[in-house]
């Protein structure tokens, strides 16, 4: 059983139902619905430390490339590259070192003038004179909806149920008097399983709590006043053909084309949460639009066609939770707030961990994952350790500790 169908949980889903498990995916919502829907979607590894968590999303940016081209790639796959200008004093020379850092860490990144900028991108207008520009060639962004439809749709040709809706909404969890888990959902059903895993976004630690392990996944609050769990999610359009192909992140706004002829917006400091009324939503949203107008071209007809909250899960140490839950080890959890830049190869070692040895053939281009394709007979789950790599994340780490939870200030 994997709970939640976001970008990670279908991700996990597929992997698993490709490792020769019978699976069944339970969302309250339609698959892919929730926060992911909303999710700028930035595949990267920009600026996300300490080094072996920048080089868990590094293979992540690699997992997404080697899987596209298996996945149909066309229709949600943007390796589009990325392009940051900083003006401040400051802000240069943070992204100058930040530059130096990666680059030596074997990261494609490098300071570029603004005219390679404005070649890379001709939709950007004429930035500050002083502005230091960086280029990220290996970066990109998902379209999340088509993707998820992909992976759900081969869940189900592999034998996979789907269960959304009252029949998708777990109210309780236990292991049963069996040690056998055991889902409780909102339409009376009891349903059983070898594995339970929850990828359920900030959900996670309410069923956790349902499970008897209260406190074992310490996220960010979401829904309290100021909380900075939250983000402005700005949609507008339309964008003429002269609009912009990249991703671009300025001090003042973070951009990226999105389906339907339209661009994403966002920025770090939108002062939203979850209790902000609608006329300041409305507000905030003109003010991004206004905000992307200084930037790039294509915008002269654009209005704001949705703007929305959306609640992130931060962990309170800013890094993946993954693992078996203590005090209900079979409980298995995926939480991170780099969902999507993850989802590919953290699914991969999540598959390994639970289902060591079995057929999956990686899901690659090689094996091409399409509702037909077949299982060979010697295809293993060879991704290296996972639990060598996963180490760092395991949820015990946070046992008998006091966590001072902040979050991040901005998305990743």
């Amino acid at each position: 059983m994997v709970i939640g169908a976001g970008v990670l949980g279908a991700s996990v889903a597929a992997r698993l139902a490709r490792a020769g498990m019978q699976v069944t995916l339970l969302d309250q919502d339609e698959p892919g619905h929730g926060t992911s829907r909303w999710s700028f979607a930035w595949v990267n590894s920009n600026d996300k430390g300490p080094r072996p968590y920048h080089e868990l999303n590094h293979a992540g940016i690699r997992a997404w490339a080697d899987l596209a081209p298996a996945l149909d790639g066309a229709a949600w796959y943007r390796p589009a590259g990325n392009l940051e200008l900083a003006t401040s004093d400051s802000g240069r020379a943070e992204l100058s070192a930040r530059i130096e850092r990666l680059a030596s860490w074997g990261y494609p990144a490098r300071l570029i003038d603004t005219a390679e900028a404005a070649e890379l991108e001709p939709a950007l207008l004429p930035p500050d004179k002083q502005a230091t520009a960086a280029w990220f060639p290996g970066e990109a962004y998902l379209l999340t909806e088509p993707l998820i439809e992909r992976l759900v749709a081969y869940l189900t040709s592999q034998g996979g149920t789907v269960l959304t809706g009252e029949q998708g909404r777990v109210t309780g969890l236990d292991a049963g008097p069996s040690d056998t888990p055991r889902i409780r959902t909102a339409d009376g059903a009891v349903l059983e399983a070898d594995e339970v895993v929850c990828c359920a976004g900030r959900w996670t630690p309410g069923l956790a709590a349902l499970a008897g392990a209260a406190g074992t996944v310490p996220l960010v609050p979401w829904d309290t006043p100021g909380s900075p769990a939250p983000a402005l999610v700005v949609r507008v359009g339309p964008v003429t053909p002269e609009g912009p192909v990249r991703l671009i992140h300025t001090p003042q706004i973070a951009l990226r084309p999105h389906s339907g002829g339209l661009l994403h917006l966002e920025a770090p400091d939108m002062p939203v949460d979850l209790h902000t009324p609608e006329d300041e939503l409305c507000r905030l949203a003109g003010q991004l639009l206004e905000r992307a107008r200084r930037t790039v071209r294509g915008l002269d007809e654009a209005r704001v066609v949705a703007a929305q909250v959306c609640a992130r899960p931060l962990p309170a140490d800013e890094q993946s939770i993954v693992g078996r839950l203590p005090g209900a080890e079979w409980l298995y959890v995926a939480v991170t707030h780099s969902g999507v830049t993850l989802a590919a190869h953290l699914s991969r070692l999540i598959a390994a961990d639970l289902a060591p040895g079995a057929p999956d053939a990686q899901l690659t281009a090689d094996t091409q994952l399409t509702p037909d394709a077949q299982l060979t007979p010697d295809a293993q789950l060879t991704v290296g350790a996972p639990g060598a790599e996963l180490a760092t994340y395991r949820p015990d780490r946070f046992a008998g500790t006091a966590v001072r939870i902040t979050g991040p200030a901005t998305g990743r």
